[in-house]
């Protein structure tokens, strides 16, 4: 069984990225998918294109310009794989974050080990490192905030990036960051409450110090006394918020008290849809059953 580590989804397809490489999430099952990256660590997708983040290429991107109906792809398309400009950079790719919302032409980051935040605004042929105010140049999540309100003053669009040493935070989409108080552990996962904009809540997930929550808007974290020590996935949703420790995934409405979920295979990685949960693990993808998030 593949190990997955990375899942993104548009409105037509599904895609999941290890260590073995990409692949076409299709009725649960995982077809694999030929790509040139000889190190695999994570996958986005856009509307038009699917992105791979490894080594050596730093970040690859394929077009799917051509369709054969809804949902299925022309068997040629697979032959049509670019690699970006990375300028000067050739750290490994650990992590790729497409901005949320609407926008024709969104904003992309990139995390690297060691060459710290890379910024793409052409969909992601070009790449910039953007690291102003960082310490910490192994990024190992990012994670934006939901769009602000448009109605909303300042407009601000809020990132995080999980590193080595912290978590860091930037209001203006990547171009500058900021340290974040009170974590200085390893940061493995972020994710941010879908009502960010009106309760302010942040939670990160560190290697073994636990469990971090900010309530304004991510600019200070405190320890979440109750939660496990080793936090490797988060997602946060609607209905609450869900984690995986080493053995098992848990529930907390509030990012507070939290709740071991019974008979849950343990995750590497979380992604709230509109179907619900999909978690990716050790043993492949799979729906959460029996929770809406």
């Amino acid at each position: 069984m593949s190990i997955v580590l990375s899942i993104a989804q548009t409105d037509e397809f599904t895609w999941a990225a290890g260590p073995t490489g990409l692949f076409l999430v299709q009725n649960g099952n995982l077809s694999p998918v030929a790509q040139p990256q000889q190190h695999v660590t994570c996958c986005a997708a856009l509307a038009d294109r699917v992105l791979v983040g490894g080594a050596p290429f730093g970040v690859t991107y394929n077009i799917l310009s051509t369709r054969r109906g809804a949902g299925v792809l022309d068997p040629s398309w697979a032959e049509n794989w670019q690699a970006a400009w990375m300028d000067g950079v050739d750290e490994m790719v650990l992590c790729l974050a497409p901005a949320p919302g609407d926008k024709k032409v969104p904003v992309l980051l990139a995390g690297t080990a060691g060459g710290g935040v890379l910024r793409s605004t052409d969909r992601g042929r070009t790449w910039y490192p953007c690291n102003f105010g960082l310490q910490n140049y192994t990024i190992l999540c990012l994670a934006w905030a939901p769009p602000a309100p448009a109605d909303g003053w300042p407009g601000r669009e809020i990132v995080f990036a999980g590193a080595e040493g912290g978590l860091y935070r930037s209001p203006g989409a990547g171009r500058g960051w900021s340290k974040c108080a009170g974590i200085q552990d390893v940061v493995q996962c972020v994710a941010v409450s879908p009502n960010f904009h009106r309760d302010g809540l942040v939670l990160a997930g560190t290697e073994d110090a636990g469990l971090w929550r900010s309530d304004d808007q991510g600019r200070s974290f405190l320890r979440v006394a109750d939660a496990p020590d080793r936090i490797n996935a988060l997602v946060a949703g609607p209905q609450g918020w869900l984690l995986s420790d080493t053995n098992q995934l848990w529930h907390s409405t509030d990012g507070l008290v939290w709740t071991p979920i019974p008979n849950t295979r343990p995750a590497l990685v979380l992604l709230a849809g509109e179907d619900g949960v999909l978690a990716g693990g050790e043993s492949g993808i799979w729906a959460v059953e029996g929770l809406e998030v």
